[in-house]
């Protein structure tokens, strides 16, 4: 495990539960031995990407690096299969201004809301969660109260599955783009993208704090940053994030906890940032400063 963080793979398993009765009760006397069904002494770590050529390439390095003592196996699923066990709890979420849904529920689209289909993967944001949501009010409430979005540049910070970059988009943003250091992000928030038919400019990487070479929609600072992130990630790259913001221009940070919200605006003060408005959902903030 410790190899895998030194290689940038931040995201993995340890031990397995398959072929356990998940309506067994673990308390109290039992003859069934759950360690050893765990595993035991060898305890599998599982790493789940959508390329496997990611994961050729990662079990060619762990066998090079471990010539003994290590079984790497790449198991395989069909995206048919991974979207099947999201067809029952994916359901259309309406805000005042969206109707998000799924690619496979579209028949019933309301006239006077902006569409924004999006296919569940291996990264966060679906529109599901309080904090997505948040974030969508947040900007609909700027467009309300008449922000000039078509003069804007709006940066997405930990873009998942891109929904918030392409919910501004739809909103009418001068440009828009996003950035994850997860590849599978990445793929799944391009794959978004074309579902949309929106072409949103994507690179793989956290804060661009130097720009990214020959692609000037990355190039700080920004009238706007997202980051829908979550607080210990949050705490840690707070000084990117003000940096990026340009003078008088807003930062909206959401995945924070409404009991963590006085730590990070102390956190965003330091950096230079005025909280200048908050809102909450499900126990989520939605924190807005200007720089």
């Amino acid at each position: 495990m410790e190899w895998l963080s030194a290689h940038g793979i931040d995201e993995f398993v340890e031990g397995v539960m398959d072929g356990l009765d998940i309506d067994n009760e673990y308390t109290g006397p039992s003859t069934r031995d759950f360690y050893e069904e765990l595993g035991g002494d060898l305890l599998p770590v599982s790493v789940y990407k959508y390329s496997k050529e990611l994961l050729e390439d990662l079990r060619s390095q762990v066998l090079r690096d471990f010539p003994e003592g290590l079984d790497v196996v790449i198991h395989s699923m069909e995206t048919s299969e991974w979207l099947e066990g999201w067809k029952e709890s994916f359901k259309p979420i309406e805000t005042e201004k969206f109707y998000i849904y799924p690619p496979w529920d579209s028949q019933n689209i309301p006239k006077n809301k902006i569409p924004l289909v999006v296919e569940p993967g291996m990264a966060f944001g679906t529109g599901q969660h309080a904090t997505t949501q948040v974030v969508l009010r947040r900007l609909e409430a700027l467009a309300k109260n008449g922000a000039p979005f078509k003069d804007w540049r709006l940066m997405d910070v930990g873009t998942g599955t891109g929904i918030l970059a392409l919910g501004a988009m739809k909103l009418g943003f001068k440009s828009v783009a996003g950035s994850d250091i997860d590849p599978d992000a990445v793929t799944s928030a391009e794959n978004n993208a074309k579902l949309n038919h929106l072409n949103l400019p994507l690179w793989q990487g956290s804060s661009p704090v130097a720009g990214v070479s020959g692609r000037p929609e990355f190039q700080p600072p920004f009238d706007v940053v997202i980051a829908n992130i979550l607080f210990v990630v949050l705490q840690k790259i707070i000084p990117e994030l003000a940096k990026i913001t340009r003078k008088d221009g807003l930062l909206i940070l959401s995945g924070v906890l409404v009991e963590d919200e006085v730590e990070m605006t102390r956190l965003a003060k330091a950096e230079g940032m005025k909280l200048v408005d908050k809102s909450d959902l499900e126990g989520w903030a939605c924190l807005t400063f200007t720089k």
